[in-house]
C-alpha cells in the first residue's frame, strides 16, 4: 500500500510541477490579484460544466461516434459495459481526466461497493487527476470542483480522515492556490495521525515548491526515520542538499540512496 502511494504521488507531484513552481506561501498572498474568475496558474474557479469538461478534453483527440453518445449522455443511462468501452478508449488514448470521470462513473452508478474507502478513493483519484491536468485548465478545474464535493460528503462524517485531508491539501494548492487553507489543513492532518507518511510527502513538496529548504531537509529526516529502508527520501535527501549546494552531502546521500535501492530490489 505505501509502495503504491508513494509512486503514485511521485507521479502527480513531478507531473504537477511542485518541485519547480516558484512562490511562497507569504508571497502569494500579498502578490497581484488574479484574473477574474482564476486562480492559481490559470485554473477557472466558475463552475464548469460536464459538457464543458468534454469539450476540452476533446479538443486533440476526437473519439468515435459511439463513444461519443455514451459520454455526452446522463450519467447512468448507458450500460456499464458502454461506460467500460469508453474507459478503455479513454485508457488507450492516455486521457487522464476523461479516464478519471469515467471511474467515477462507474463508481457512482454500477460499482456495488458503496463502503467509506471506496467513495474516498473517488475523491482522491478526482483531485490527483485534477493535479495532474493542469495543462488543460477547463478539465482540471472540473476534476477538482467535483473532487471537492466528494471531500466535503467524506469529511463531513469524518472530518479526521487522513486520506481525504491529504486529498484536500492538493486541492486547496493546487486549484485555489491558498497557502493558509492547506497549510490550516496540514496541521489537521498532521495532528491526525503524526506518522502519515503521505502527509508528510505532500508538506515535503509545498517546502520544496515554497524554496524553504532547511525545512524540506528536517521534513527528510522525519520521512527516513519513519522509513528508514525506501531510498525514496534518501534520494529526496541528497536532491535538497545539491539545491543548497552542499555538493558533499548531496553525494553522501545519494550513495546512500543507490545503496538500499540495490538492497531493497
Amino acid at each position: 500500500m505505501i509502495a503504491a502511494i508513494i509512486g503514485l504521488l511521485g507521479i502527480l507531484l513531478v507531473a504537477n510541477r511542485w518541485k519547480t513552481a516558484e512562490f511562497t506561501p507569504v508571497e502569494a498572498e500579498k502578490s497581484a490579484a488574479p484574473m477574474q474568475g482564476m486562480q492559481g496558474d490559470g485554473l477557472p474557479q466558475q463552475e464548469i460544466s460536464r459538457i464543458e469538461f468534454l469539450n476540452a478534453v476533446f479538443e486533440k483527440t476526437k473519439p468515435s461516434p459511439l463513444v461519443t453518445r455514451i459520454l455526452t449522455a446522463k450519467p447512468g443511462t448507458y450500460p456499464k459495459d458502454s461506460l467500460e468501452l469508453a474507459l478503455r478508449w479513454a485508457e488507450e488514448t492516455s486521457n487522464v481526466p476523461l479516464v478519471a470521470l469515467l471511474q467515477t462513473d462507474l463508481a457512482e452508478h454500477y460499482d456495488a461497493k458503496t463502503d467509506e474507502k471506496s467513495k474516498n478513493e473517488v475523491a482522491r483519484n478526482l483531485i490527483f487527476s485534477a493535479a495532474m491536468s493542469v495543462e488543460n485548465p477547463t478539465a482540471a478545474a472540473y476534476l477538482f470542483q467535483l473532487g471537492k464535493k466528494h471531500i466535503d460528503e467524506g469529511l463531513e462524517k469524518n472530518p479526521k480522515n487522513s486520506d481525504l485531508l491529504n486529498a484536500l491539501i492538493v486541492y486547496q494548492s493546487e486549484y485555489l492556490n491558498a497557502p493558509m487553507q492547506f497549510l490550516g489543513t496540514l496541521k489537521s492532518a498532521l495532528a491526525s495521525d503524526s506518522n502519515n507518511i503521505e502527509t508528510h510527502y505532500i508538506h515535503l513538496n509545498l517546502l520544496k515548491k515554497s524554496q524553504q529548504w532547511p525545512k524540506a531537509l528536517k521534513k527528510c529526516e522525519k520521512l527516513i526515520s519513519l522509513q528508514a529502508q525506501n531510498p525514496r527520501w534518501l534520494f529526496e535527501m541528497s536532491e535538497v542538499f545539491g539545491v543548497m549546494g552542499d555538493s558533499v552531502n548531496a553525494k553522501v546521500y545519494l550513495d546512500l540512496a543507490v545503496k538500499t535501492q540495490k538492497t531493497v530490489q
